[in-house]
């Protein structure tokens, strides 16, 4: 429960170690094709962590997947959109049930309230039995944030108890001074709970785009969405591809190699990721595969030797990875060691490997 508690903190804080925007609830916008937008972390997890979003403008109304993770983000897609185009949004798709790409859906509700919000069932089914939760879990969460932050400067330790590097230190004291304003935004949030739900896929015919929605299995989560518009080529994936390092909070290893593989076999020529840059080639598909293959095969050994979870968890090696996604910059090997290394990706392939399924948590 430690480590997921702690994966928590710092996935609301995220990762990104240089500020970028003055406003931390904010879009750099791109068009990524012909009416293809999409709304990108300029510093990919700045606090508060939110995911990217794409819309899709047609003459028949606006398409849109994720919704931002807090009123604000939807409020600010919302703004885009009007400032690109008279239509309404029509349709919201969600890619997966994590609130940093859903929980600005109010706003868009309130904007265009005959918006309908689609999902895969399992996202429904989360959000819906997760909401409760949340609305208590916000009263305390940003008081226990503080209390975080402040004694980790105080004690010149990071998060995970390792001396503080001088970026990593910068990134604390702005994830402090950002903690007002998260509260707010906390504290004005409800959940808009899907209208319906799809399996398999779901393709729109909107003046004159074929929008595709798929699902090629769980990855990320259970419920994992990815967007393909095969007229422009473009491919958004949600949290199944997340840069410069991978969020993986309750990954499927066992089949995120084949999802990986469906997304590959699109022949994209733009990839927009849940968080992080546009991407225009495979490379960094390529390596969260051999990512996933090489924690797959080493879990697999492990299991077969009869070896218990933590001693198992401890003897899987991504050193030999670990510069691929790095490059040598301390901030981020430090990012890839809480969350890749040392949580719930070779905890995800033990149970995998075990013939157990992965474990959601919230």
């Amino acid at each position: 429960m430690k480590r997921v508690v702690l994966f928590a903190v710092m996935l609301l804080l995220g990762a990104g170690a240089h500020p970028v925007a003055a406003d931390p609830f904010a879009y750099a916008w791109q068009e990524v094709a012909s009416g293809v937008w999409a709304g990108i972390r300029a510093d990919p997890f700045e606090l508060p962590q939110e995911g990217n979003a794409v819309f899709v403008v047609t003459g028949q109304g606006v398409v849109l997947f994720d919704a931002g993770g807090s009123p604000l983000m939807g409020e600010a897609i919302v703004a885009k959109v009007r400032a690109v185009t008279h239509e309404p949004v029509v349709d919201v798709i969600l890619s997966h049930w994590h609130g940093d790409h859903m929980r600005g859906l109010q706003a868009i509700r309130a904007a265009w309230p005959q918006a309908r919000v689609l999902a895969h069932p399992h996202t429904r089914e989360w959000i819906v039995q997760t909401r409760e939760r949340w609305l208590k879990r916000r009263e305390t969460m940003v008081p226990n944030i503080r209390k975080r932050l402040a004694a980790s400067l105080a004690q010149g330790r990071d998060l995970s108890g390792r001396p503080l590097i001088p970026e990593e230190r910068a990134w604390l004291e702005k994830g402090l001074a950002i903690t007002d304003q998260l509260d707010r935004e906390n504290h004005r949030t409800d959940y808009v709970i899907p209208d319906a739900t799809f399996d398999g896929r779901l393709t729109l015919h909107l003046g004159g785009r074929d929008i595709e929605f798929l699902h090629p299995g769980g990855a990320h989560t259970e419920g994992d969405v990815i967007l393909w518009l095969p007229r422009d080529s473009v491919v958004a994936t949600g949290d199944i591809v997340t840069a410069p390092v991978p969020l993986l909070p309750s990954p499927d290893t066992a089949g995120y190699p084949n999802v990986l593989a469906q997304i590959r076999a699109l022949g994209f020529r733009t990839l927009v990721p849940g968080h992080g840059a546009v991407q225009h080639d495979t490379a960094y598909l390529d390596l969260l595969d051999e990512l996933m293959q090489s924690v797959n095969i080493q879990m697999k050994s492990l299991v077969a030797q009869g070896l218990p979870e933590s001693v198992a968890v401890a003897r899987v090696d991504l050193s030999a990875l670990e510069p691929r996604f790095t490059h040598g910059d301390p901030f981020l090997e430090h990012r890839f060691e809480d969350y890749v290394a040392n949580t719930a990706l070779p905890h995800g392939a033990y149970r995998v490997a075990s013939g157990q399924r992965p474990s959601e948590d919230f």
